[in-house]
């Protein structure tokens, strides 16, 4: 790329004769570019040099002409237009002359003339020269050579013997026959073949660079996408002995992957399967920028599955441990690790533990604050990373064992604590979903319940240490719920977390834009009021912390947070389970169905579009339809109707199209629930009762179901406190939150 060594030292004042060069033969060309390049590789001498239009058109012309005859005059000239890329303000002239196309078109040609070289010296079938290639001629006229001095001749036979040394290597190299050539000559091929490669190389990176620098514009980048660019740079990665151009082309490739249309086309051409061998490099800076291109590509499923394949994950945990590349191979690993199936490789060998080790040290206080400096692993870019990293694997059964085993659970929890980290407590609440850590957490119960409690952290860590105690209150942990509820008084968090922050007495009056904006004034603690419920449905499990919750209020707040939140299929969910889980209990059964609205939502979410919800109120309208009241009826009637809508939807058409018809037709097109309940249903043949057992679609009510049921409301006020039989059916007008109802004084 340097000048030639006879060149002598450039004078701005003397560029019109160097301009005249550029119209002689081949070698005052490359001297008169050698010169111009001196020039513009002074940055004092662009904008004098940008201003020279004549000097700008013979530079585009002379390479648009003679590129093929010299790659030195080629390297000059492109050199030249770099210096002038690396500045935005000159990046029109470098447009204007369309210099970045006629580069791409010589990238393309000497790529492929270097494939014909190495093919003609490895004895191979010779390949046509890529004449298509050819480029237009320029089509402005190039003026008379000027007069030479001294004798014609003379100068025409040194010009000769110059161009002569010029191009020698090409010509021996094209003008071989593989038939005939010796061993000596064989040797002596490769030679020039490997001095031949270098120059082209340099050529290589001077066009490559100019086009990097001028691909800041979009619209640039559009066109060298048209012409394939990432072609020619994945052509030219095959160069493995030329460092700086192989670390050029992986850092143009990164900034082509950000578009979609470059990273599909580099994955058609195998682009991980060329990267691979890249990562194996003794130099750091390649290895650093292949594995960002690399990282770009991790956003892409398949190509993240074809680095799997191709045995990555080994060698990306193994940059973990190396300070230059462990950001970028945290952040790789922290995209594998969203497949579940690579989940299960980490815990292949020590990996996980590792990790969780070098968590813990350095780990320290909210998200993003470490111990470490700007650099390696203590970093607070890399620790969240892997904090993340570490969150994921969590969700893995085997990785959560071995990161809560040998004391590291005590750890975290530790160090959750003590710094209110809220993602650390989250990858603890992971690690409390699988069953066999959960008997680890019993001895930290308390420390968690307090930290639910605790006024003073933030309501991300409340979130988080709640949804971890939600997960290991269980019965089968040996834990007594109760007993942690009233140790710690779970039960007024918990209701101030239901609380909506609405007069729950109105609710039913309020307008629907007053509801959406009172959800909306609440969406901010949505995750904190959806693990509230999960926390009602936890401690719903106890039959003793259940009645706590019902005597709170908590069947009315529950009631109202799904009429406010009834979009949110997970609250919604979350919900209908904490009813279930209220209805496993005879007598809180009995008070959620008969002074609460919940068997109505139930029987609405029969026909939810959510599978879930509509299998668990299924389970809640089985325990209600079982239970000696009247919801029995409507439940059966509203499953029939539920699983006959389309007979139903055609009875009410055929019904309306057809006028009044006889009297004795005047019945409706679907029995009602109020007819069910007060005529007898018969048979045409025996005119007996469908049911001779006291069914709900019968007319004749049983005298023991009314005992029983009588028996069953005296239980309940027994337990809940003394009621008559108008406020049972009021109940629904009541205040949930009413102090006056004396409930187990």
């Amino acid at each position: 790329m340097s000048p030639v060594e006879s060149v002598p030292v450039a004078v701005l004042n003397c560029i019109d004769d160097y301009v005249e060069l550029l119209y002689d033969d081949i070698p005052e060309k490359i001297k008169g570019s050698a010169l111009i390049l001196q020039l513009a590789r002074n940055p004092d001498n662009l904008i004098e040099l940008a201003r020279n239009e004549a000097l700008l058109s013979a530079l585009s012309r002379v390479l648009r002409e003679e590129w093929k005859r010299s790659i030195e005059l080629s390297t000059n000239i492109v050199y030249t237009f770099f210096c002038f890329s690396t500045y935005n303000e000159f990046h029109p002239v470098i447009i204007q002359y369309k210099i970045g196309s006629l580069c791409m078109d010589v990238i393309d040609y000497e790529l492929k003339r270097y494939d014909q070289w190495k093919e003609k010296v490895e004895g191979k079938k010779q390949v046509v020269t890529p004449d298509k290639s050819e480029l237009p001629k320029s089509r402005i006229p190039e003026p008379k050579r000027r007069p030479k001095s001294g004798t014609w001749a003379v100068a025409d036979v040194n010009m000769q013997k110059s161009r002569s040394l010029v191009s020698s290597y090409h010509e021996d190299l094209c003008s071989a026959s593989d038939e005939f050539l010796s061993k000596s000559d064989e040797e002596q091929m490769k030679r020039k073949l490997k001095t031949l490669s270098k120059r082209q190389e340099q050529l290589l990176r001077v066009a490559f660079y100019m086009l990097l620098n001028i691909a800041d514009n979009v619209k640039v980048e559009e066109k060298m996408h048209k012409k394939d660019i990432v072609g020619l740079l994945i052509g030219a990665m095959e160069r493995h002995s030329n460092i700086d151009l192989l670390i050029l082309i992986v850092s143009f490739l990164q900034k082509l992957s950000i578009f979609v249309e470059n990273k599909t086309s580099m994955a058609s051409r195998g682009i991980v399967e060329k990267l691979a061998p890249l990562l194996d490099s003794s130099n750091a800076d390649l290895v650093n920028v292949t594995l960002k291109l690399l990282f770009n590509l991790t956003f892409d499923t398949k190509l993240r599955n074809k680095m799997i394949k191709l045995g990555l994950l080994p060698k990306f945990i193994q940059f973990t441990s190396d300070d230059k590349h462990i950001n970028l191979a945290m952040k790789i690993l922290y995209h594998l690790s969203m497949d579940d199936r690579v989940k299960l490789m980490f815990t292949q060998s020590d990996c996980v533990k590792l990790l969780t080790d070098m968590l813990l040290l350095n780990v320290n206080g909210e998200s993003g604050n470490s111990s470490g400096g700007a650099s390696g692993a203590g970093s607070a870019g890399t620790t969240d990373v892997l904090l993340a990293l570490c969150i994921n694997l969590a969700w893995c059964e085997r990785a959560a064992n071995q990161m809560a085993a040998e004391g590291r659970l005590r750890d975290l929890l530790a160090r959750a604590f003590r710094h209110r980290n809220a993602m650390l407590m989250k990858l603890v609440r992971n690690l409390s979903h699988h069953t066999q850590n959960k008997g680890l957490f019993v001895e930290f119960v308390g420390d968690i319940a307090g930290a639910v409690t605790n006024s003073d952290a933030s309501e991300d860590f409340i979130i988080e240490c709640l949804g971890t105690l939600n997960n290991i209150l269980n019965t089968n942990n040996n834990i007594d719920i109760y007993a942690v509820v009233e140790r710690y008084n779970l039960i007024p968090r918990i209701m101030k977390i239901l609380d909506p922050d609405i007069d729950r007495h109105h609710v039913s009056e309020m307008q629907p834009e007053a509801i959406e904006r009172c959800v909306a004034e609440n969406a901010a603690d949505a995750e904190l009021v959806v693990e509230g419920v999960v926390a009602a449905g936890a401690l719903s499990a106890d039959e003793r912390a259940a009645a706590a919750l019902l005597r709170a209020g908590a069947a009315q707040a529950l009631v109202a947070l799904l009429r406010l939140r009834q979009a949110d299929d997970d609250h919604v969910l979350q919900t209908v389970f904490a009813f279930r889980q209220l209805l496993s209990h005879p007598r809180a059964a009995d008070y959620l169905v008969s002074r609460t609205e919940a068997p109505a939502y139930l029987i609405d979410l029969m026909q939810d579009k959510n599978a879930e919800i509509r299998k668990m109120c299924d389970n809640c309208l089985d325990i209600i339809s079982q239970m000696q009241n009247e919801w029995a009826v409507r439940i059966k009637v509203e499953r029939f109707r539920c699983h006959n809508g389309q007979w139903l939807s055609v009875v009410e058409t055929l019904g309306a199209e057809g006028g009044t018809g006889d009297a004795a037709d005047d019945l409706p097109p679907y029995l009602s629930a109020e007819y069910l309940t007060t005529h007898r249903l018969t048979t045409s043949d025996s005119q007996t009762s469908l049911n001779d057992d006291s069914d709900s679609f019968s007319g004749e009510v049983s005298l023991d179901r009314v005992n029983s049921r009588n028996n069953l409301d005296d239980r309940a006020d027994d337990f809940y406190g003394g009621t008559d039989t108008s406020s049972l059916v009021k109940s629904t007008e009541k205040d949930a939150f009413s102090k006056d109802v004396d409930i187990l004084a």
